[in-house]
């Protein structure tokens, strides 16, 4: 029997053989990322990956971004998706800086949280250890405009020992408080309410006038005054504001001790 391989091999079917590798190779070109091969320690582009533990990624160079994820101009896509089974989808850390920090130029948000069952973004800052360092701040808000924005059944909701503090500075209001319409209820109070600017000052026996000292006095403000104590015949006729201190005036002298409580407003 003749050796079948030791025969030389004809034109054709040499020209058979190579024609049928190019198109192998042309074939797998065609294919995409997911079906080429790929080592299993290679993070792939466009496919699932699964990994076993901890993915971490170190950039050595200082004043970079580490990682830089771009979503294509679409209404649905994001950059990145986080998702925690049973803790947090996103965990960020920073020394000195911001731990997250996010930029949007539209009128989407810069960091949109969902939460299905709990809190949709939860802030924690431990407080600093050097009292020279400003306190910690879980979530900080900060804009040209409106700092924080909260809308819903409680738009904004703030417990602790002081639940919400709001600061001016300028003459604007540290919390403002709008109604809708006006005979919507800007302000509701319950419970104890305390002003600094009010108080109580006792007059003496045989006086009628009483000059009270208060800080940011000016004739554009209005004081209220009533007695305190039960004086027959007598009652506050007026009460005069100017700068740095107001007088209240009763109808007469009263014959002994007598406390009037005063309120200020504006």
């Amino acid at each position: 029997m003749t050796d079948q391989m030791a025969e030389p091999r004809s034109r054709r079917a040499l020209l058979a053989a190579a024609a049928g590798a190019a198109a192998a190779v042309a074939a797998s070109a065609a294919l995409p990322l997911a079906a080429v091969a790929h080592d299993v320690d290679d993070l792939q582009l466009g496919a699932a990956n699964l990994a076993t533990g901890t993915t971490t990624l170190d950039c050595a160079t200082l004043d970079v971004d580490a990682l830089v994820v771009r979503a294509a101009n679409a209404n649905t896509g994001s950059g990145i998706v986080a998702a925690g089974a049973h803790a947090p989808g996103i965990r960020t850390y920073s020394g000195e800086q911001a731990a997250l920090y996010a930029i949007n130029g539209d009128e989407s948000g810069a960091v949109t949280a969902t939460g299905t069952i709990t809190t949709g973004v939860y802030g924690f800052a431990e407080t600093a250890p050097d009292p020279t360092v400003t306190v910690g701040v879980g979530v900080w808000g900060d804009s040209p405009d409106w700092g924080v924005f909260g809308s819903g059944a409680v738009g904004v909701y703030g417990w602790g020992a002081n639940g919400v503090v709001g600061e001016s500075s300028s003459s604007s209001a540290g919390v403002l408080a709008l109604g809708k319409s006006a005979t919507d209820v800007a302000l509701e109070v319950v419970g104890r309410v305390r002003f600094s600017r009010s108080g109580k000052v006792t007059m003496a026996a045989n006086t009628k006038t009483k000059v009270v000292n208060l800080p940011g006095m000016s004739s554009s403000c209005h004081v209220l005054a009533v007695l305190r104590s039960n004086r027959g015949g007598r009652w506050v006729r007026a009460v005069v504001p100017t700068t740095g201190h107001f007088t209240i005036y009763l109808n007469t002298a009263v014959t002994s001790s007598t406390s009037v409580a005063w309120f200020v407003l504006n």
